[in-house]
């Protein structure tokens, strides 16, 4: 009876078989590498230009629900020349807006004057750029006294410039001053520079919001009735 002959891998056979599972292991590691890191990219992406995007968000709610009167008469100046309240680090003009909804009772909701202002970081953060701040003021009565924000929250951090332009029905104007201007500006936009961060070779384009002013004049408000 002839023997069995034994079954196994030479070791050429070995090699070649370890050769091969160590491409695919380096092409594995490759391809998850790369996904991990275009993974993290997107979430810091995502991280960064969220602070932005709620920051643009507040900022077109306040500019769409400015207060007008019935006959289209702005709710006080908007002035962006010698303004009379001017509080430390504001930029832009202060305004009137709303935040609640027009019944038949209330002509208006939550009326509140609106600032904002470029201050330094009061966190202990001292990157570059300023806080981009909100500053709420409530008590619209008339006192003695100028009233002072109530409540005054952070917006966006890391901001070099806040930009406000008017738009005239032509051309867009730095200024505009409603004390002297018998209209609102058909547009108003806003511009957003964001500070050059450390090793950042280029200037990043602004954020820009367009808001316009739907504002309905009314030349007849009240009609007799025949």
């Amino acid at each position: 009876m002839r023997p069995r002959p034994n079954i196994g891998f030479t070791l050429i056979e070995m090699l070649i078989a370890i050769s091969i599972f160590s491409i695919l292991l380096v092409a594995i590691h490759t391809v998850f590498y790369t996904a991990l890191r275009l993974r993290n990219t997107t979430v810091e992406s995502l991280e960064a230009s969220l602070p932005q995007e709620q920051a643009l968000n507040v900022i077109q709610h306040d500019l769409v629900n400015i207060v007008t009167t019935t006959n289209g008469v702005f709710l006080g100046p908007l002035q962006t020349t010698n303004p009379t309240n001017t509080l430390p680090d504001q930029i832009g003009p202060h305004f009137y807006t709303t935040g609640g909804e027009l019944d038949g009772m209330v002509p208006w909701g939550n009326v509140e004057q609106i600032d904002y202002l470029l201050s330094q970081p009061t966190n202990g953060n001292r990157g570059p750029g300023r806080d981009l701040i909100r500053a709420v003021t409530r008590n619209l009565l008339p006192v003695t006294q100028l009233p002072q924000p109530d409540e005054k929250h952070a917006l966006l951090s890391g901001v070099q410039n806040l930009t406000f332009l008017y738009y005239d029905g032509t051309t867009w104007q730095p200024q505009w001053d409603t004390t002297q201007q018998t209209n609102l500006p058909t547009a108003i936009k806003v511009q957003i520079q964001m500070a050059a961060q450390p090793g950042q070779t280029s200037r990043t384009a602004p954020l820009e919001l367009v808001i316009p002013m739907d504002v309905l004049l009314t030349t007849n408000p009240i009609t007799g009735l025949q």
